[in-house]
């Protein structure tokens, strides 16, 4: 199913791109020869050696009294004091440098991703970093949805994203459009990243994009299980936990100048990979010289 999925794919072969055979450059979900070779010896001893008691977070929100749930979980990790597995992976600096790869399949769109290094989970600039993502192509109101898709009608599904990982960070952009509209999009995208770099971004679209972060915030704490998976999820990755007021001042605090920036930072011609999946790579290099010249001589 995975593999009959190429808007789902192309993410994973970007992630390769980008990182090469580090392991954020390979499928969460596993390669296939993989998967089918593991033994049930192999994952057990993976499960003993990972899930014990010192690698363990216990997080709960709700209504719910702390005592109980920390009794219960004490209760619940008493037989155990292993720390767990303290193998740390390499750091993911640059291993493979900027690539172009492509992937055949007989589709009708052809789905592309530009990418590259983004910032660890721990930086700074991530409150930075989700604003510059919501002007970009993070919601309906951003540069490439408006561009791309409401005033030309060249793709349905277009949109960036960013990822943090423990050391380092992906920051991406990803289009599904139609063999002949591959260039015009590209070409679009092409432009939209090289205003981004030099253009400065206007108070209005800064005040949007920022309100519409802190929205998409204030509504995730809506859910019982977002909190829940918050609190675990900071105390896990060792991410300081911030009150919705203390994170909405970090969202506010954000100026003009650190956006454009770190645009500069993350979005350089020459610091981007590129992904696809179409029918005919021929025609997919081709267009890349929409994006920028910079892309010719990329192997």
């Amino acid at each position: 199913m995975y593999e009959d999925e190429p808007q789902d794919k192309v993410h994973d072969v970007l992630s390769e791109a980008v990182f090469g055979n580090h392991p954020l450059g390979r499928p969460v979900i596993g390669r296939g020869d993989v998967v089918g070779n593991l033994t049930a010896d192999e994952v057990s001893t993976y499960h003993d050696d990972r899930y014990v008691p010192g690698a363990i977070v216990v997080a709960a929100a709700g209504n719910l009294e702390h005592e109980q749930i920390e009794a219960l979980a004490r209760r619940g990790l008493a037989n155990g004091s292993r720390n767990g597995d303290a193998r740390k992976p390499a750091p993911a600096d640059d291993p493979a440098g900027r690539r172009v790869m492509f992937h055949r399949k007989d589709t009708e769109q052809y789905h592309v991703c530009l990418g590259g290094h983004g910032i660890a989970r721990r930086d700074e600039r991530r409150f930075t970093l989700s604003i510059l993502d919501a002007i970009l192509g993070g919601s309906t109101s951003s540069r490439l949805f408006q561009e791309v898709r409401e005033k030309r009608g060249l793709a349905y599904a277009v949109y960036s994203w960013a990822s943090q990982y423990q050391d380092t960070g992906q920051v991406g952009v990803y289009v599904g459009t139609r063999e002949d509209n591959v260039v015009e999009a590209l070409d679009v995208i092409g432009r939209e990243l090289d205003r981004l770099r030099q253009e400065s971004v206007g108070e209005d679209e800064l005040r949007r994009a920022r309100e519409h972060v802190k929205g998409r915030l204030a509504l995730s704490m809506e859910s019982t299980a977002s909190r829940m998976n918050r609190i675990g999820r900071s105390v896990l990755m060792d991410i300081p936990l911030l009150t919705l007021d203390e994170t909405i001042a970090r969202l506010e605090a954000v100026t003009r100048e650190q956006i454009e920036e770190l645009a500069r930072e993350l979005y350089p011609p020459t610091g981007l990979s590129v992904a696809a999946i179409g029918r005919e790579e021929s025609l997919f290099r081709d267009a890349l010289g929409s994006v920028g010249a910079e892309f010719s001589d990329v192997a």
